[in-house]
């Protein structure tokens, strides 16, 4: 046999011979393919999706884009199961309290007055829990979950912007105005639910921006600012509340796990974030050529606490309007997706009342609780909101956990998606995200991403 010499040149071809003995790539399988692009199509999708020629130029283009695309992925998903002869679902602990308030969910429909109505609510909560499955099954490896950042990146990107120019009256032509404070509805039709969608994105793209460098970084000192800037225009008390409390939440979690010197190791990230926080909100607090609102930050405030504002003055005759009906149905509720069939009947029944008299300029049809959690009370039961509280409970004890077993960068990231949710979780206490589908499946992806 020919020795090989020291001084023998190594071919292309040799190389390559070699290389062919090293690990292969995994490969992907093709329907994990489609199920990825498939998602990250109704995630850039869903909230810029808007139609000029329905009569509801934006709820209902988004829920039959978003419902069609994740029917199609489920076909997907059953072929896959039938191909491979076994589920292979992955296990954790908010799959049972999912499953139990879904079927929940279905049993109330016994009590429900309306088919139409309950199936049509019942698909929204489908749509969304059925994300969260097929996130925690499929998108689970570090470059998924970043391709995902980034898409929702670009939709704050756009949606934002578009926002601002609103907020300076450069609008479209073809658009007849749809209302709201500012005038700013950007793509998603009303200022609420705009900024209840990209306040949850905030905190991940700061987790993002603490650990990240280069061009990325740059983008990212663009659109937080840019993002915020949105958020605090619409002047949405509900995302500034969810918002300031994921924030702080999220700092919490930052020393508890790593100590204060986590401010020392991103001290210059952290100081380029407070001085954008600091200039931006100082620019709607005052009187200025730049805030073209009659409000300011703290008059606006001012109104809540205060409780003269109509719509805060509003909201508790709601509220105990839906409390008669779980009084009337406390175990499985009226039947999810019936509040807004119900509610007049039940406000007709407090009104009869000669006493409440007083209260009878507050009158008003509220199709939605303004509180998602008296809503699905009133809806589900008792039942209903255990288990809805259940699953929450048990997501937000399994991250905190889940953070004591990996590194500094993985726990930043999977604080920034976990505060996101709770930014949602917090403005629907004012306000019914699950009833907006790109909010609903926002707070749903984003819990499926923090698994």
């Amino acid at each position: 046999m020919k020795k090989r010499t020291s001084k023998e040149k190594i071919t292309p071809r040799k190389l390559s011979r070699v290389k062919n003995f090293g690990p292969k790539k995994e490969s992907v399988p093709l329907s994990n393919r489609i199920i990825e692009g498939g998602l990250l199509l109704m995630v850039v999708g869903c909230p810029l999706l808007f139609s000029i020629w329905s009569k509801n130029n934006f709820l209902l283009p988004k829920t039959v884009f978003a419902e069609g695309i994740l029917t199609v992925l489920f076909g997907v998903w059953l072929i896959k199961v039938v191909e491979r002869g076994r589920l292979g679902l992955v296990r954790n602990e908010i799959v049972l309290p999912s499953l139990i308030f879904l079927a929940i969910a279905f049993i109330s429909l016994i009590r429900s007055v309306s088919l139409y109505l309950s199936l049509s609510d019942l698909g929204l909560f489908l749509s969304y829990f059925l994300t969260l499955f097929l996130t925690m099954n499929f998108i689970r490896r570090e470059k998924q979950k970043t391709r995902f950042f980034w898409a929702l990146v670009v939709v704050c990107l756009i949606s934002s912007t578009y926002a601002v120019c609103q907020y300076y009256d450069l609008e479209f032509s073809f658009w007849a105005r749809q209302g709201g404070r500012g005038n700013i509805f950007s793509t998603f039709g009303n200022p609420n639910r705009y900024s209840g969608f990209v306040s949850a994105v905030i905190p991940a793209m700061v987790s993002y921006f603490l650990i990240t460098r280069g061009i990325r970084k740059i983008i990212l000192a663009l659109v937080i600012p840019l993002t915020y800037t949105g958020v605090l225009m619409t002047f949405t008390r509900g995302a500034w509340a969810g918002l300031a409390l994921g924030v702080l939440f999220m700092i919490i979690l930052w020393v508890s796990f790593q100590g204060l010197g986590f401010f020392r190791r991103h001290a210059k990230s952290i100081a380029c974030i407070l001085i954008m926080v600091a200039v931006i909100s100082s620019i709607f607090a005052t009187k200025n050529p730049l805030n073209r609102s009659r409000f300011t930050i703290g008059e606006r405030t001012a109104s809540a606490v205060s409780g003269r504002e109509g719509s805060v003055i509003r909201r508790p005759l709601i509220w105990k309007i839906a409390l008669m009906m779980v009084k009337d149905s406390p175990i499985i509720g009226k039947g999810v997706g019936t509040f807004k069939y119900h509610y007049l009947d039940y406000q007709g029944r407090y009104f009869a009342d000669p006493e409440k008299a007083d209260e009878l300029h507050l009158t008003v049809w509220a199709r939605e609780a303004h509180d998602e959690y008296v809503q699905i009370w009133a809806e589900t039961g008792t039942l209903g909101l255990f288990a809805f509280l259940w699953l929450l409970f048990s997501f937000f004890r399994g991250r905190i956990k889940s953070l004591k077993e990996i590194n500094e960068e993985k726990q930043i990231l999977k604080i920034g998606f976990t505060m996101g949710v709770l930014v949602i979780l917090v403005h629907g206490i004012f306000s019914f995200p699950l009833h907006i589908i790109p909010n609903g499946i926002l707070l749903f992806l984003l819990m499926g991403l923090s698994l």
